[in-house]
Parts: C-alpha cells; structure tokens; sequence
C-alpha cells in the first residue's frame, strides 16, 4: 500500500483521533467521512469507528458490504445494522471483565490486559471461520493474565474473512481508548497500531521510549542518565550502551540547574533540575490548590461542611471519575492537620480556618458520648446517628482521628478516644481484638470481655490496623506524661517487633511496612529502645529493597487475587503477583513519606535520609499534571506503575481500586510528610517531663468510663444553641443532636420505666420534633409529631398512671392539642384538641399523685384562668378557676 492512498476512517472527529493518530504512526494517510460513502472501490482499507458509544449505532452497511466481499479490508467497532452483516448479541456492561490478547494477535505478547474501565460490550457468539484476536474475560493479573484465560470469555475483536475480504470487528469502542483514559496507554495505541497493521499489510512501526532516570526532574548535584527501549540500538547524542535486552542506558550525567532535554528516534525525553525543597513546596501548593478546584469542600470553602472523600475507582465513559461524598472522620482529621501545617507553613490564614471547622464538626457531630461501651469513638462516616445507623467503628480509623484530634487542641474528645481505643484492646498485648467491631459487639460483648479476648486471624501482627492507635496512645502520653498511654503502645509494639519480620499482610508487606515505622519512631523516641532501633532498620532495608530508580516503593508480598474467579469480589492489592513494578499511594506511599523524615530525625541515620528523599522525590515526579483536568490536577491515584509511567495496576480491589483519589490516606498525608521534610516538625511531643504536662485530666477521663462500667447513672440537660442546633449536656460533655434546627427550647421528661429521656422541641419548620436518651442504646434521631402547626413551646410530663408521656402544646389556630407517648418506642398517638377554647399560650402540666393523673392550667384568649385533667384517654372539660374539679 502507497501512503498517497488515504485510509477512509468513518466517525466523528474524537473517536476518529485515536486511529488517525495509528495510521499516522505507520505513515499513512487517511479521509475522514461523518457517514459511510456509498462507493468505497477506491479505498485500501476503511475503519468505522464508534460514534455514539455508549450507545451502538446503527448503520447502513449494504455498500461496506459489497466492499469486504469483494476483497476489500474493514474494521467497524460496536455497531448494529439490519442485514446481517455484522455480528450480534445482548449490549451488557462487563463490570469486572477484561480485554486480554490471544495468540492469534501479532504485535502484542498474548494474555497480555487491556483495562476498559467498565465498558459496553456485545457478547457475540463468534462465526464459525473468526479468529479471536482479543477476548473479554474476568483475568486476574496486572500487565499480564498470570492464571491463563478464564474458563468463560466472549470476543472483544474478531478477525472474520468475507467473501474475497476481512472484516475486524470490535465488540466495544477501541476507538475509545483515550476519552475513556483506558489503561495502559502505550498497550492500547499498540493494539490500534496493530488493527492499521491488519486491515493494511503495512508492517509496524518500531516500538522505542526514551525516558531519563530518574524521569521529571532530580535534585541539585544528583546524577541522571538518558534510557531508551528499543529492540536495535539507536542513534542518540549520548553513547548508549546495552544493558540487557532492549535497554540502552547513558553513562550518568550531571547537569547544571535548568531544564535539559534529549531527543532519540524522533522521541524526547525532558528533566528539570533543581533543589530539592523547591519541588516538595511545589507539590504542597499544587495538592492545596487541588482540594479546591475538585470541590472536595463541597460549596463551602471555609471547610465548614466538611471534606468529601474524594473520588471513586469506577472510570465513566466520559473519562471521569464518580464524586465519592462520604463525611469520613479519618478524612475530616488528616485534611484538618495538613491545612493548619499549611498555614504555618505558606503564612495561608484560610487554612486554619478549614482546619479549626473541619475538627468543630468532628469534635461535635462525629464522637458518640451515649453512656454506654461506644462512649468515646467517633462514628467514622458521618455525624453521629441512632444505634441502628452507626457504622462499624473501625480501629484504624478511630486511631487517627483520635491522634489528630489531641494534634488540634481538643485534648479531652481526643484523650475519650484514645481511652476507648484502650478499652477495646487487649489487656496482654494492648493491640485492637476486634478491627471491625460492630456497634453490637461492643454492647453485647462489653470491655472487660472484649479485653480479655484472644487476638485471631494474626491481627495481632498488622500495622495496617494498629499502627495509628499505637501513634494516638504515643501522642497522648507526650502530650499528658500519662504512663499508661505509653505502657499500652509499648507492649504492643513489644509484641510486633519480636515477631517481625512476620506480618499479616493486610494488602501488602510493602504497604505494611510504611504503616510500621510511625509508631516505631514515636516508641523510639519516648523510650530510645534498642528494639524498635534494629525494627526500624530492618524495615528500612526492606524499602531500600524495594525501591525503584525514581524513589518508590514497589509492592510485594500482597493480598493478591489466588485465582482468575476470585478478581473482584474482595478488598484486595492494586498489584498481581512480586515482579510487578506498582505502587500503592492509598496505604503505603503517603505513610512511608510522613514517617521517613521522622525517622531521620529522630535517629539520625542516612538511609533514612536517603529514604525519605526517595519516597518525596517519587510522590512530587508521579503528582498529576493536567491543567485541563479539574478532577485531577495535583493529586494522586492508588496505584502508579512506575515501569510503564502512568497510574495504573491490578483492578481487583472491590472497594478502592487503582484509580481512586482520597483525600485523607492518600494527599494528606503525601503533604504532611512533605511539610514535615520542609519544617523540621518533630510531630511527636517532646518527651514529658515526671508530673508534668496535663496529668490529672487522663484520671478525669477514665473515671468518665469506669462510671458508665459500672452503671452509674448521670442526669443530662438539653438547651437550645445560638446556631439553632440542640445539644445534650451530661457529666460536663456535650453533643450536639443532630441536624434539628430548632425555634424554641427543647423540653424533656423522664421516663423511668425504660430508662430513657423523652425530649421534644418546636423546630424551625412551625412542628414538634422529639428524640430520645435511653440508657442503654443511646440517643434517638429526631421525628416530626404529625403536621400539628405549633404557636408556642411543647410542655411534657410523665404520667406514671399510665406510664405514658403526655405532650401539650398551644397550635397555631390558637386550641391546645395533646398526644401521647404510650409505647416505648411504638411512636406517639395523632394530635387531638383538648376542648374548644382559645388560649394565648401552652398550658403549664404536672402530674397530681393524690388525683393519680395529668393537671394542666392555661389562660384562654379573655383572660381567664381555666384548668382540666385527664381522665383515662380524655380530658375533662375546661373549667375555670372556680369551678377546678378536685374528685
């Protein structure tokens, strides 16, 4: 074939791009046609691309037809027609399949993954005479499919002879590959690259890449050298030498501050030389800056409704990531601290403010202070709720809101959690029993048995999800010189360091050993142990192990799908199998970022130094860099393949696969390790002096928790705030209820034969709102009583005749309405009007233990005092003063 002989490419301009850009590569020209030409004799090859994916459209194919019968070379993606022409079958999506390669491809390694992101698909039942070039089927692997095909796949491409012709036909939007950002990049212009090579006979341009190492930028009087990939050496301005197969590596270079460029086969490679703290600064403005333009503050800037987690994994068709609102504590807290360093750091006044109403709604909303074993942990999704809504009240999560919290001045919510992380712990080892627990669990189970419980599945071996309740107990003794903060984190990591190198490897031993060093640095610093010394520097020999030329840390050892049939269906490791050359900026780069520093400067030895520029080099070159992508300009995705040089890796992890953005446990922390490098923050305390610091509040605290132990009751008050919002005031710890707004005070009663506070206010909206205290289960959510439009406050009394609440209040057509409470929890009986009077205000109630039933007095709208009292279910008819019935 000429190059002067244009390919017809069918479609609009977008999906055209991505086989232009092919064609172009393998120097051929092309025409592009929004509809198919009804004569296509004159054309080598015609592509059809897919224009209104994800929808099919259907086409006119009867002179295409002709075409391919008549010898002609053709290849159509994702489409319909009414002859029969192309093949058929049931549109679907396939969620957790993928596009792997077969044999019968050349150009690309067979079993080799194409990762579509959920795309739509036909599954066709292949003609008879196709050859399967590439499949859909669920695979587990990264790069590759390393347990084979799976037993069940349908086609992706097929190549199909017609007549005197071909026909390669896609079964999903290949053409869509780069509106839908499809992983790995280079593999999938290479399968395009390959589909020109077969509809054209024209052999395939050489595949070469020309990258630096470190690749981006390197630091001030640091080497870097010139790498180029290509199967036949090529012609370079540096001698290149053959270091293994296809690999040709410079000599190392030192070059002066500035910007230097290479240039081989028509490729080119650039890196930016400069100091160091001018990067990490760079990377710190730019993850600040991100937090804005993505909208993680929803509409509020100031921080004052919170922070968003971020985004999820599930890549639409439009190449954007779902938004994932989830009010996560841990999220709240971290984001928290890295705007107030921020702050410090930049002279950035708003970053106090973010952090000071990020913390307000932690401190407020999200710590459970009902006076059962829940007391003290912060529900970890959301502003706290009634039992049946409270989430699992995960350690890991309560760990580093609990450390956070003490870090922003709120020392006593902080030291509550760190009490109720104790509680929760084993008295032996003082490591979490139970990660997960469930709010049941706590109450059924209680501390004293929860503590004395045996730590299984080796949890007690995991960083992952004691480390930050062992740095919020490290924390508060620092903070308090309280000893038995520090004799609780020291037995634990006693255990785990006298076991190590063992580890439950809760995602990968790469990830576990970034979340070790935290703790580990803080217990050295308090104590100078020898122990966690020779620890910290195992682990350190591990990292250094691992690490690749640009800094990261690769995974191994993970939690890795055992097989094809289970990709998918569990929380799992963004890499496949050792060898893959993956990092995890979700659970392990940030952490080993925030900690090298520390470690350095905490012991003074250079290869924590050396790791810790490694680990911050690394995260400023990997930093997204799109101006045009809101989305994602400044931050980082799970799972960066340093190899290949883009996010991506095994999409097995049902929960936070490798394109997920957090905005805690991923960008926070990146940026405190940062500005931890940059200031010089120790982040621990100094080490308490004997009897100083804050230590009788530790003892206030844990007597808050031996009391609700022990059952004692504490009597709680209820008032209105300026701001509308109700709290509860009980033992000198107060909670806001929810998000009522109220117009007038709340009013409550006891009810004493099921332990419970009934309280009741008129909200905002004109209507009576009522919650409750039990003793045992907590605080209720707020319920709207009937549509009852009130003028003034509700007054309540207990009725222990009937052992019911009875509830009064004056409506807004001027009457006296009253209801009930009969049932525990049964709800209240509808509004009824007591009389047809007129009153200028509620009535004052109380209960007559000589009548044994409800009085109630009130001035109607002449002045005059009138009084009732209830009989059974009904009120006697309003009387005044003189004729009040006594019998």
């Amino acid at each position: 074939m000429t190059a002067s002989v244009p390919v017809a490419v069918i479609g609009p301009p977008d999906p055209a791009a991505a086989f232009t850009a092919a064609l172009d590569q393998a120097g051929l020209a092309s025409v592009r046609y929004d509809e198919l030409p009804v004569d296509l004799s004159s054309y080598p090859a015609v592509i059809v691309v897919a224009g209104r994916y994800p929808e099919p459209e259907r086409l006119d194919v009867a002179g295409l037809a002709e075409y391919v019968r008549a010898g002609g070379s053709a290849y159509v993606e994702f489409a319909l027609d009414d002859i029969g022409f192309l093949p058929t079958g049931e549109i679907r999506t396939a969620h957790i399949e993928r596009i792997f390669t077969t044999a019968a491809l050349a150009g690309i390694e067979p079993l080799h993954i194409l990762d579509e992101h959920s795309s739509q698909a036909q599954q066709v039942v292949a003609p008879s005479n196709a050859v399967e070039l590439c499949s859909y089927g669920t695979v587990a692997g990264t790069h590759e499919a390393i347990f084979g095909p799976p037993e069940v796949t349908f086609p992706a491409l097929l190549d199909i002879p017609v007549g005197d012709g071909r026909l390669l036909y896609a079964t999903t939007a290949l053409s869509h590959h780069l509106k839908g950002r499809y992983k790995p990049v280079r593999r999938w212009r290479r399968l395009l690259q390959v589909v020109v090579g077969q509809l054209t006979g024209v052999q395939l341009a050489e595949d070469i890449e020309v990258f630096t190492e470190p690749r981006v930028w390197v630091a001030t009087g640091e080497p870097v050298k010139l790498v180029v990939r290509s199967c036949i050496k090529p012609v370079a301005e540096l001698d290149l030498i053959e270091t293994k197969p296809g690999r040709f590596e410079s000599d190392l270079q030192y070059l002066a501050d500035g910007e230097h460029s290479f240039t081989v086969g028509g490729q080119q490679a650039t890196v930016t030389v400069g100091p160091r703290a001018e990067r990490y600064r760079r990377m710190v403005d730019r993850a600040i800056a991100w937090y804005d333009w993505a909208g993680m503050f929803y509409d509020a800037p100031d921080g004052s409704k919170g922070v968003a987690e971020g985004f999820s994994n599930e890549i639409d068709a439009e190449g954007k990531l779902p938004f994932r609102p989830v009010p996560r504590g841990d999220c709240f807290t971290q984001t928290a601290h890295a705007f107030r360093m921020y702050a410090d750091l930049a002279d950035f006044p708003r970053g106090r403010t973010i952090a000071d109403n990020l913390m307000r709604l932690v401190v407020e909303e999200q710590q459970l202070t009902d006076r059962n074993q829940l007391y003290g942990s912060f529900e970890p999704r959301g502003a706290r709720t009634d039992l049946t809504g409270t989430n699992n009240l995960f350690a890991d999560d309560n760990g580093w809101i609990s450390l956070f919290t003490l870090m922003s001045g709120h020392v006593e919510p902080g030291l509550r959690g760190v009490e109720a992380l104790i509680r929760t712990s084993s008295e032996e080892l003082g490591l979490q029993v139970d990660p997960w627990r469930t709010p049941s669990t706590l109450l059924v189970k209680g501390w004293d048995e929860i503590a004395r419980s045996p730590i299984e599945d080796g949890l007690d071996l995991t960083s992952h999800w004691q480390s930050s309740a062992q740095c919020a107990y490290l924390y508060a003794y620092g903070l308090t010189g309280e000893q038995r903060y520090l004799d609780t984190a020291t037995r634990g990591l006693d255990h785990m360091a006298g076991q190590h190198p063992r580890a439950r490897l809760e995602t990968s031993r790469t990830c576990e050993a970034g979340r070790f060093l935290l703790p580990l640095v803080g217990a050295y610093h308090y104590t100078r142990k020898p122990l966690y010394l020779e620890t910290m520097r195992s682990l350190a020999g591990y990292l250094k192990s691992r690490q690749g030329p640009d800094g990261g840390f690769a995974e191994w050892d993970g939690k890795c799908p055992p097989s094809n049939e289970a990709y998918g269906v569990d929380e799992a490791a963004i890499f496949a199998a050792n060898g893959d050359l993956v990092t995890d900026q979700l659970y392990g780069t940030p952490f080993a970022a925030w900690a090298l520093p520390l470690a350095y400067r905490v012991t003074g030895e250079p290869v924590f130094q050396e790791l810790a520029h490694g680990v911050l080099d690394y995260l400023s070159r990997i930093q997204i860099e799109d101006p045009d992508d809101e989305q994602l300009d400044g931050t980082w995705q799970r799972a960066f393949d340093f190899d290949s040089w883009e996010y991506f890796g095994s999409n097995a992890d049902l929960g936070w696969g490798p394109y997920c953005v957090e905005t805690g446990w991923s960008v926070a922390p990146a940026i405190i390790g940062a500005m931890l490098y940059l200031t010089g923050d120790s982040f621990f305390p100094p080490a308490p002096d004997p009897g100083a610091g804050l230590s009788g509040l530790p003892a206030s605290i844990r007597a808050e928790f031996d009391a609700i132990q022990a059952g004692q009751p504490a009597s709680a008050s209820y008032t209105r705030r300026d701001d509308g919002r109700v709290i509860r005031i009980q033992n000198d710890v107060q909670a806001v209820l929810g998000e009522l707004i109220a117009a007038g005070e709340p009013v409550w009663a006891r009810n004493e034969p099921v332990g419970a506070d009934e309280i009741y206010v008129r909200g905002a909206d004109g209507h009576l709102h009522h919650t409750y205290l039990d003793n045992r289960v907590g605080q209720g959510r707020w319920q709207q009583l009937g549509d009852l439009e009130l003028a003034d406050e509700p007054v309540v009394a207990f009725n222990p005749g009937a052992n019911a609440i009875e509830v009064y209040a004056l409506g807004a057509d001027g009457h006296i309405h009253h209801c009930s409470m009969i049932d525990v929890r049964g709800g209240h009986t509808p509004w009824e009007q007591v009389g047809t009077l007129h009153f200028t205000g509620s009535p004052a109630v109380l209960y007559d233990e000589q009548l044994g039933s409800v009085r109630l007095v009130a001035n109607d709208t002449a002045g005059q005092d009138r009084r009732t009292h209830k009989v059974n279910r009904w009120h006697l008819p309003w009387q005044d003063y003189s004729h009040w019935i006594t019998a």
